[in-house]
């Protein structure tokens, strides 16, 4: 498909390592007719400022004044927010393991350290904590007692309501007072149990080492899986997910990169680990082996093209255009009857009804029928 020079430009600086066949094709792409104005709101858009700032040092391209100001002070406010948000990982996993409830730390700076070993490259919008299902009520309850606030799903919740979105939904996002660090708490990696078989909070970690201490993460395999799942969930809608997914796959052997897949395959991802290999391998020039390749056509290559389409594609309205794409895209994240009656269950209950109507279990049943009156409800308030 035809990709502007600008995204081909972004993509180019987005290739890890940095060796001569990436600065090589950063140039290229920057030889032609570059609309620098286009070219930074797509890094703002896909959230690459600081990848993007190093790979044009690198290859010494230089860009007009003002567009080089405006990205050289995006990039060091990346930075400086990546300083922070590693000093508050580290006191929440303190703070975590006094109470007793086991905490991972996914993607942000323990991805960030591991793809590219520096606090400075990647963007960071919040932290990410996994606990276990049983944990999630204590955990909310120890993050408010720590400074924070709720702020999503709802900024107030009854016991009740925080019951349904535990038992529906898979994470709140809440706010340190007084501040901008975020935080996600999550108690499931994927809405659908079919597609990460058996990775959680309970999972096997590596320790991702800090200049303070170090993080606890998932361990490589499970953590390749994940990325796989969440970037597909989100259909890849931004470069950076899979910017740092590179980085990391950069580093295996072709034997090692087959290996990645079958681990991610034995735990219901295959469609999703093809299609962001495919990625890497169209747009940030990763090397996948031959038998590999024979494996990754048909529905994977299709699901990389539809990727592509929402990298590059334009964002319009308010989002429900987007929303419903998103919502049917996920039924072609796995395969089988289980998966596919147990996606058809999530989609039947959203979470946000379940908190504006709690209802006792004898009436559970209620909600599917529910969701598209209260999602007309919920459009019409809007307007």
């Amino acid at each position: 498909m035809s990709l502007s020079g600008e995204f081909l430009l972004a993509a180019a600086c987005c290739r890890w390592p940095l060796d001569g066949a990436a600065v090589a094709a950063i140039r290229e792409s920057a030889a032609g007719a570059i609309e620098w104005a286009r070219f930074l709101r797509i890094v703002r858009r896909h959230r690459v400022a600081g990848l993007v700032h190093n790979a044009l040092q690198s290859a010494g391209v230089a860009l007009p004044v003002p567009h080089a100001e405006a990205l050289a002070k995006a990039a060091r406010q990346i930075a400086r927010q990546n300083l922070v948000l590693a000093a508050e990982s580290q006191r929440l996993q303190c703070i975590f393991d006094a109470a007793g409830i086991r905490v991972v730390v996914i993607k942000g700076i323990a991805l960030a350290q591991l793809a590219y070993g520096s606090l400075a490259l990647k963007h960071s919008r919040d932290i990410d904590l996994l606990v276990a299902p049983e944990d999630a009520l204590p955990a909310l309850a120890l993050l408010e007692r720590t400074d924070y606030a709720l702020r999503s799903p709802a900024k107030q919740l009854s016991p009740a309501q925080r019951q349904a979105v535990v038992r529906y939904g898979r994470e709140v996002e809440l706010v340190r007072r007084g501040g901008r660090v975020r935080v996600e708490l999550q108690w499931q990696l994927a809405y659908n149990p079919f597609l990460l078989k058996g990775i959680d909070a309970r999972s096997p970690t590596q320790h991702v080492p800090l200049p303070d201490g170090d993080l606890r993460t998932l361990a490589s395999e499970d953590l390749y899986a994940y990325l796989f799942v969440h970037g597909g969930y989100h259909r890849w809608s931004r470069l950076k997910w899979l910017a740092d997914l590179n980085a990391l796959l950069s580093k295996k052997s072709e034997s090692e990169l087959a290996h990645v897949f079958q681990h991610a395959a034995d735990k219901g991802a295959a469609l999703c680990a093809g299609q962001a290999l495919l990625l890497c391998q169209r747009l940030l020039g990763l090397r996948l082996p031959v038998s590999l390749m024979d494996e990754l056509g048909g529905r994977s290559a299709s699901m990389a093209d539809a990727a592509i389409h929402a990298m590059t594609g334009e964002q319009r309205g308010d989002g429900t255009v987007d929303a419903a794409r998103n919502v049917l895209s996920q039924f072609r994240l796995g395969q089988g009857s289980a998966f596919f009656i147990r996606q058809c269950k999530v989609t039947a209950v959203n979470v946000i009804d379940s908190i504006r109507l709690p209802l006792p279990s004898p009436l559970l049943f209620l909600y599917p029928i529910l969701r598209l009156p209260f999602w007309l409800w919920r459009r019409a308030q809007r307007h």
